[in-house]
C-alpha cells in the first residue's frame, strides 16, 4: 500500500502499534517482509530505531509519545531503505500522533497492527481498516473461515440508529460501566465498583430496558453477568462503543441473536478490504488462488486482494459479465 501511494504521487506516512519491520516475528520467529521507504515518505517511530536505520532523514517533530525503545518522532526519509517501525502503544498515543502529524502535509497515514491489538484501529483514530487474513491463523481451511466469519461479524457490527443517543452514551463518565435507557426515556448507570462487586444486585434495582450499553470491554464474562440479571428484559439493544471493545465468542453471539439481543455500535467501522497470504510456517504455502477464491467468497462484497499476485477476487457473475 505504502509502494502504490508512492507511485501514485501521494504523500505517505507510516507508523506502528508496537514494534514493526524486524527480521522475524517475535513470537513465531517467521521472517517478515521489512517495511520498505522512499523518499518523501514521512515516518512515526522510536528515534533510537530512526537513528541506526541508516536513512537519511529530516526530523519534523517531537510528539511526546514515549515507547521502550524511545520517543516516537515524526520525521521525512530522504532515502530509499528499510526502517523499523515502533509507534504508539493506545489509542490515545495514536490519536496523539495522528494530530502532530496533520499539519505536515501527508495525504495517507498507514497504521500496522495486528487482531490482538485491534482497538487502535477503533474509528476515533483510523478512518478506515484493512483485515489481512492469513494461513498462518489456520491451516485448515475450514477452521480459518469460522475464525474469520466470527471476526467479520464484530467488525461490522452496525451503529445505533440514533444518532443522539450515540453521542449521549458515549460521553459516560469513565467510572460508570453500565448505562440503561428506559421505555420511559429515562437514563439509568451503574458505576464499575457496583457492577464487578454484585452486578446481580445492582442490575436488579433497574426497570425494564430497551437499550443497555456496556462501556469499556464488552466480553464474555460481562455479558454473563447481564444476562443472568434478575432485570433482564426479554428483548433489548445492547452496545458497545465500538467493534474493537467486542470480545464475544461464537457462542456468546449465538446466545445474544437466540435471545433476540441486538447487538450495536456508538461508532462503527469502516472495513475497506481484505487481504490473504498462503504463507505457513510449518507447512508452506496454501495454493493461493483457491485461497483467495475461498476468503474472497466469505467476506463477499468486502474486496479481497492477494497483493502478492496482483490478484483480486471476482464472483462467478463478474467473470461472466466481463467477457466481451
Amino acid at each position: 500500500m505504502a509502494r502504490e501511494a508512492y507511485q501514485r504521487g501521494l504523500r505517505c506516512a507510516l507508523t506502528s502499534i508496537g514494534l514493526d519491520g524486524e527480521e522475524r516475528d517475535s513470537i513465531l520467529l517467521n521472517r517478515k517482509p521489512p517495511v520498505r521507504v522512499s523518499p518523501g515518505m514521512v515516518v512515526a517511530t522510536a528515534q533510537t530505531l530512526l537513528a541506526s536505520s541508516g536513512l537519511d532523514y529530516e526530523v519534523l517533530a517531537t510528539t511526546g509519545v514515549a515507547t521502550p525503545l524511545g520517543e516516537v518522532v515524526a520525521a521525512r526519509v530522504l532515502s530509499r531503505g528499510r526502517i523499523l517501525l515502533a509507534g504508539p502503544g493506545s489509542a490515545q498515543e495514536l490519536a496523539e500522533v495522528k494530530r502532530q502529524l496533520a499539519p505536515l502535509g501527508c495525504d495517507l497515514l498507514l497504521v500496522d497492527g495486528a487482531v490482538d491489538r485491534r482497538s487502535l484501529s477503533a474509528p476515533l483514530v483510523t478512518d478506515t481498516a484493512v483485515l489481512a487474513v492469513g494461513a498462518e491463523a489456520a491451516w485448515d481451511r475450514g477452521q480459518l473461515l469460522t475464525r474469520l466469519k466470527h471476526l467479520l461479524s464484530v467488525l461490522t457490527l452496525p451503529g445505533i440508529e440514533e444518532s443522539g443517543e450515540a453521542e449521549l452514551l458515549g460521553n459516560v463518565p469513565e467510572d460508570f460501566k453500565l448505562v440503561g435507557l428506559g421505555a420511559d426515556g429515562e437514563e439509568y448507570r451503574i458505576t464499575r465498583d457496583e457492577f464487578f462487586s454484585g452486578a446481580g444486585a445492582s442490575l436488579a434495582k433497574l426497570p425494564p430496558l430497551r437499550m443497555l450499553y456496556v462501556r469499556g470491554m464488552l466480553t464474555d464474562a460481562v455479558l454473563a453477568k447481564v444476562l443472568n440479571s434478575a432485570a433482564r428484559p426479554a428483548s433489548f439493544t445492547l452496545a458497545a462503543a465500538d467493534p474493537t471493545a467486542v470480545f464475544l465468542s461464537q457462542e456468546s453471539l449465538a446466545g445474544l441473536a437466540a435471545r433476540s439481543v441486538q447487538l450495536r455500535v456508538l461508532r462503527p467501522l469502516h472495513l475497506s478490504a481484505v487481504t490473504v497470504s498462503p504463507f505457513h510456517s510449518k507447512y508452506g504455502y496454501a495454493e493461493p488462488v483457491r485461497l483467495l477464491e475461498d476468503v474472497g467468497r466469505a467476506v463477499h462484497p468486502l474486496p479481497c486482494y492477494d497483493l502478492r499476485l496482483g490478484l483480486r477476487y471476482r464472483t462467478e457473475k463478474e467473470e461472466i459479465d466481463a467477457v466481451p
